[in-house]
């Protein structure tokens, strides 16, 4: 039942209390409850399913849509490892396309095939399965929940789920409550693999980079496409330097994955002398009891803090490329990369735009970066021929549009220039009041398509008389524009054909000259 669920009003609140139920059960010894660092995903991060774990503890909350905008990054300490954090609706967004109640529900089993979010890793995906057989009627009853997230809530894994719309509430609520329910863990292993093969490869990269060239690694960005890690230079390298450093890290690094050499997890006490001897990062929380963490690459090539998931050999990450570098501060090079199936992806996408190319631009793949170079280098002068027709075309219409202004009472005109855009009005409307000043005139410029009543216009002259009946002009075009201090712009749906209404009601709110005798 429903009611049986504990229901929280926020996500942290239903997080706490099922980490807390958690642990004062696995202290009662009522349950057996792995602890984030040494579950069964960290011992073999290969392992795609997990049937053993027992329901430890669960809770719920109701799911609520984020506001949309943008979001400000994270500042990341100096030296850590950064991920974006998604919530359990962005995780199923990106990994499933199925509709699913607003409940979540919040779930810690007494261990998990699920890697929790974390050491510049970002939290598994997939599946569980609960099985209940029905006692009187010996039917087996079973229930798929979607694993959308799962968190490391004070040293204990929280899994975050969603339930099909299509499923019953009182059917989780059952199964949960069932000691004799069977529960089976399935990991999106196309997520997992990828993403333990970036994470690999990055542990090798800044490996490599600061033993056999003592550079640093400021920090590692995990992403759904491509990667980075920023390195640490002298201020005083120039890029082409670092690109050749960077390149020779490359060869070194492919060399190890060639060899293939071994990558384990291992576990220490926080006091053994390894840390002080062998152990690259020595950062460790705060408070951290229990053995600690670490990945070892073989041949003396790495031994440091990390709890993500890694390839038990090198070889699994076939190759490492590295795309584009950048110096993005004085001190910080930034790398792009890719490894394993990843790269296969991103280099498959390059040669079909390669092969477009060479179809589109009607020549060899080494004659590319030169015929766009040619086509570029006719673009721009293309461009500067239109510039100096425009300026001839805007004199001729300028002296037009004064002769008009001189032989009539009034300084208005209201002008279709044709299909031209909003800079080429622009141009115009500052030749003509450079020539007559904007002291009691008004110029109208309207432009769009030919034969369409859609389009621009450009009003500008007499700031008073702009500002305060451009909005007017922008309703009898039925569109929507704005500006000031005399200039006001938009668009409209009936540009042309309410030209000559337009026309009549500037006239009459132009006020008109003086003549000498006044």
């Amino acid at each position: 039942m429903m009611g049986d669920i504990n229901m929280f009003p926020s996500q942290k609140e239903a997080q706490q209390h099922v980490g807390e139920s958690a642990k004062a059960k696995a202290k009662d010894n009522e349950q057996n409850l792995a602890k984030c660092g040494d579950l069964a995903c960290q011992h073999d991060s290969f392992l795609q399913t997990l049937s053993s774990a027992k329901i430890v503890s669960y809770a719920s909350f109701e799911f609520e849509e984020k506001k949309t905008g943008k979001k400000k990054p994270k500042k990341g300490k100096k030296g850590k490892q950064q991920t974006a954090e998604a919530s359990p609706e962005e995780g199923a967004t990106s990994t499933n396309t199925k509709r699913f109640s607003p409940t979540v529900y919040a779930i810690t089993l007494s261990d998990s095939v699920f890697f929790p979010e974390g050491g510049g890793q970002f939290a598994d995906h997939g599946t569980l399965i609960l099985k209940c057989k029905n006692g009187e009627e010996d039917v087996e009853e079973t229930i798929e929940v979607f694993v959308q997230d799962a968190k490391n809530v004070n040293e204990v894994c929280v899994l975050l789920c969603r339930l099909p719309i299509e499923s019953s509430a009182e059917d989780i609520s059952k199964l949960l409550d069932d000691e004799n329910v069977e529960v089976v863990q399935k990991i999106d292993w196309e997520r997992r693999f990828d993403q333990m093969t970036q994470h690999s490869g990055q542990h090798l990269c800044s490996a490599v980079a600061l033993s056999e060239f003592d550079i640093n690694t400021h920090t590692f960005s995990l992403g759904e496409k491509i990667s980075y890690i920023d390195f640490t230079i002298d201020e005083s390298w120039e890029k082409d330097d670092a690109v050749k450093v960077f390149a020779q890290i490359e060869n070194k690094v492919n060399a190890h994955i060639r060899d293939n050499v071994s990558m384990t997890p291992t576990w220490l006490g926080k006091d053994d002398p390894l840390f002080e001897t062998e152990v690259r990062s020595r950062l460790l929380p705060e408070g951290l009891e229990g053995p600690i963490r670490l990945v070892e690459i073989g041949n003396g090539i790495d031994f440091n803090t990390c709890c993500g998931t890694h390839v038990p050999t090198l070889g699994h990450l076939q190759m490492i490329k590295f795309f584009r570098m950048e110096k993005v501060k004085p001190t910080i090079f930034r790398v792009y990369f890719a490894a394993a199936k990843r790269l296969i992806s991103i280099m498959n996408d390059m040669y079909d735009t390669q092969a477009k190319l060479t179809s589109m631009l009607s020549c060899t793949e080494t004659e590319q970066v030169q015929r766009v170079t040619q086509l570029l280098d006719e673009k721009r002068n293309r461009e500067k021929e239109i510039r100096d027709l425009n300026e001839k075309l805007s004199t001729c219409q300028t002296k037009e549009i004064l002769d008009e202004c001189r032989s009539s009472d009034v300084n208005l005109a209201v002008v279709d220039l044709g299909n031209v855009d909003m800079g080429y009005m622009t141009l115009i409307s500052t030749k003509v009041l450079d020539e007559i000043g904007n002291e009691n005139a008004i110029f109208l410029f309207v432009g769009g398509e030919d034969g369409s009543d859609e389009g621009s216009f450009l009003l500008v002259g007499d700031k008073t008389i702009v500002d305060k009946f451009g909005k007017n002009i922008a309703e009898k075009f039925e569109g929507r524009g704005g500006g000031k201090n005399g200039k006001f712009q938009g668009k409209g749906s009936r540009v042309r054909s309410s030209l000559p209404e337009v026309k009549t009601y500037l006239t009459f709110i132009i006020p008109k000259p003086q003549s000498p005798n006044e």
